[in-house]
């Protein structure tokens, strides 16, 4: 009898340190399932009540605390698990640290914001991805505003040529006036009425003054006029078709700002500076036929 006794105590010994190498906290989880289990719950139940994934549920009720995806993940688990049963938190949450500490592997993870005792305050996939979604559509939204009101009506390869245009107007030397010659141009009113008329349909166009301050832009139809205001301080244009305007300053017509569709910025439309401006040459058939007609003539 006494052998038998003593084969049943070796026997239940081993199977505590069997169940204590396996189990480290089986009492905890034991507890946690037994409380579910008095309650009338099922595993499904206390997911839903506390976010927790069922494997992580079903790890912490087989006393696997080691398989969770960290120390405070685990505590955390734990914890809320709890309250879920109406067991004491802090209880729990002190059974779960010592037998992670007893483990024989606890992962180690880079500890985050996120990493809180309360899982239910991790941002779920679909918060981070509508997060996601609206920094996407806001940026977007933002690109779209910022190109239409820089680039209303002009391409990057537009802006780029009158970039290039405005260099080399800029670095080409002035030509010398003849010696002897006497400047022709007609007095300027400074005050002159400056009117511009689209020759094209839908054509756009930006006028502002000298600070940036916008005066009027929109496309304009085929023969409407805009006339630039006389109290305009500096004022200037910025189109892609300058061929498609007539000018006239006082009545007077004024050469274009352009003979080709290349865009056109920052050009002063004031009535003194319009006059300034050099007359359009004329066609090389209408010069050679003046030159021959001076020669006939002397």
């Amino acid at each position: 009898m006494s052998d038998t006794a003593n084969n049943a105590n070796a026997a239940s010994s081993d199977d505590g340190a069997t169940t204590g190498d396996l189990f480290p906290p089986a009492h905890v989880g034991e507890r946690l399932a037994a409380a579910r289990v008095a309650h009338n719950l099922a595993l499904s139940d206390i997911a839903s009540r506390t976010r927790i994934p069922m494997r992580h549920l079903e790890a912490m009720e087989a006393g696997k605390f080691e398989t969770l995806p960290g120390r405070t993940y685990a505590i955390g688990f734990g914890k809320a698990y709890a309250r879920a049963v109406d067991l004491p938190e802090e209880e729990i949450a002190q059974q779960i640290r010592v037998a992670l500490g007893g483990a024989s592997h606890v992962p180690t993870r880079e500890v985050t914001q996120f990493d809180l005792d309360e899982p239910s305050k991790v941002p779920s996939a679909k918060l981070a991805l509508l997060a996601a979604v609206t920094g996407a559509v806001i940026l977007l939204a933002g690109f779209g505003i910022w190109r239409s009101y820089l680039f209303p009506a002009a391409n990057v390869e537009e802006l780029a040529q009158a970039a290039d245009a405005a260099s080399a107007s800029d670095a080409a030397p002035a030509r010398p006036r003849p010696a002897g010659a006497v400047s022709t141009a007609p007095a300027v009113d400074p005050k002159a009425e400056v009117v511009f008329t689209a020759t094209e349909d839908n054509i756009w166009i930006k006028f502002y003054d000298g600070e940036g301050k916008q005066l009027m832009q929109k496309q304009m139809a085929l023969g409407e006029q805009y006339v630039v205001p006389a109290d305009a301080v500096n004022p200037q244009v910025w189109t892609g078709r300058p061929d498609a305007f007539e000018i006239t300053v006082g009545g007077r017509t004024v050469p274009p700002l352009g003979t080709s569709e290349i865009a056109v910025k920052d050009v002063p439309v004031t009535a003194a500076a319009l006059m300034a401006r050099p007359a359009a040459p004329a066609p090389a058939g209408e010069a050679s036929q003046a030159g021959t007609s001076a020669t006939t003539e002397g």
